[in-house]
């Protein structure tokens, strides 16, 4: 399942370059990330007490953004192991330019226990076989 996060570049997301800030852009993407996780399903305050984790991200900057692009982020699921999922993200300008791609690596945590758990079902379902 691919999801869909439109964000504008505001004024707080630029740096001194004038352009959308590294910082920032991770940012897009973790707002991203949380809407995939919602339209999945995940609880917005999860009773069971489970979290969800970045352990890794490789993101590839081979363009700028501006203040005042309406920008789309796209979600989508790569790979699924027992415990960790990788994602996918692509921020998209109007014009379709690429300008941010990469992968995060995620896992589910119980928090109580503070350890990873398998990947449940309501994610799982939404990978590739």
């Amino acid at each position: 399942m691919k999801s869909e996060t439109f964000i504008t570049v505001e004024q707080e997301h630029t740096d001194a370059l004038g352009h959308l800030n590294h910082v920032q852009a991770v940012k897009f993407m973790e707002t991203a990330r949380e809407d995939w996780y919602q339209q999945c399903g995940q609880p917005v305050l999860d009773p069971a007490g489970f979290g969800t984790i970045v352990v890794n991200i490789n993101y590839n900057y081979r363009g700028e953004c501006f203040l005042g692009e309406a920008l789309r982020i796209i979600t989508e699921p790569v790979e699924r192991g027992r415990k960790s999922f990788v994602l996918r993200h692509e921020i998209i300008k109007p014009d379709g330019a690429i300008p941010i791609d990469g992968l995060a690596t995620c896992l589910i945590m119980d928090m109580k226990a503070r350890t990873a758990i398998p990947v449940p079902d309501w994610i799982a379902e939404h990978f590739p076989d």
